[in-house]
C-alpha cells in the first residue's frame, strides 16, 4: 500500500476482481445475484446477444467495480479540512505571503465519506440504457496527529500522523464490501506536488470533521 497515494481501493484491500470476490464471499455474491439491479442487467444483456455468457459479464463487473474504488483518499479529506477556520486563515494572501510556510497541527478528527460510483454497461460502444449499477460508498476516516504544511494558499504536504477507517460499499442497500481497520501510521513527509488549493470545490461529498 502506498502511503502517498492511498486510495479507497487500498482501504478495502482489493486490487483486482479476484480480491473483490474473495472479500465478498460466496454468500454475498449469491445475494447480489438476486438483486433487482442484477436481474435487470441480465435481461438487458440477453436482449443484445444470446451469445454473451453471464459469467464473462460478471468478471468484467467485478474488475470495473474495483476500478471505481480507485479514488485518492485526499479527494475526501481535503474538502473537509477546508472547513477548519485555522486552515482557511492561510488562504488570505495579504496575511500570509507566498514565501511563508506554516505548519498546522490538527486534533484527532473524523471525516465522514459519501460517494456514489456507478457502472454503465455498453454494447459495441453504445450504452445500454437500463444496464447501470449504482453504488453507495460510505465510511468514516479518523485521523490522529496529522500536521499540514501550508504555503501560498495551498496544502503542500502532510507530515506524519495516523489514520484508521471503517468503509462500506452498497448496492440497493445490500453490502458488497465492508472493511474496518486498525490505526495505520502515516510515517514520513508526503509532498502534494502543486498542492491543494484552499479555495476550490469538490464533486465528492465530505461532511465537516468531528
Amino acid at each position: 500500500m502506498s502511503q502517498a497515494n492511498l486510495t479507497m481501493k487500498d482501504m478495502f484491500e482489493v486490487q483486482n476482481a479476484k480480491d473483490a470476490m474473495q472479500a465478498m464471499g460466496a454468500a454475498t455474491q449469491q445475494e447480489l445475484e438476486t438483486s433487482q439491479a442484477a436481474a435487470v442487467l441480465k435481461q438487458e444483456v440477453a436482449k443484445k446477444s444470446k451469445l454473451i455468457r453471464w459469467s464473462a459479464v460478471q468478471d468484467v463487473l467485478f474488475e470495473k467495480t474495483v476500478e471505481a474504488l480507485d479514488i485518492p483518499v485526499l479527494t475526501f479529506l481535503s474538502p473537509a479540512w477546508k472547513k477548519y477556520r485555522e486552515i482557511l486563515e492561510f488562504a488570505d494572501a495579504e496575511k500570509h505571503p507566498a514565501n511563508e510556510a506554516n505548519l498546522v497541527s490538527l486534533a484527532e478528527h473524523t471525516v465522514k465519506v459519501e460517494h456514489h460510483p456507478y457502472l454503465q454497461l455498453t454494447y459495441r460502444g453504445i450504452e445500454i440504457p437500463k444496464a447501470k449499477l449504482e453504488f453507495t460508498l460510505t465510511g468514516d476516516l479518523t485521523l490522529q496527529g496529522v500536521i499540514l504544511r501550508i504555503q501560498n494558499g495551498k496544502i503542500k504536504a502532510i507530515q506524519g500522523g495516523a489514520v484508521k477507517w471503517s468503509e462500506e460499499l452498497l448496492l440497493e442497500n445490500r453490502s458488497v464490501l465492508k472493511k474496518e481497520s486498525k490505526s495505520y501510521d502515516l510515517t514520513g513527509n508526503f509532498e502534494l506536488g502543486e498542492g491543494i488549493p484552499l479555495r476550490d470545490t469538490s464533486d465528492h461529498r465530505a461532511v465537516a470533521p468531528s
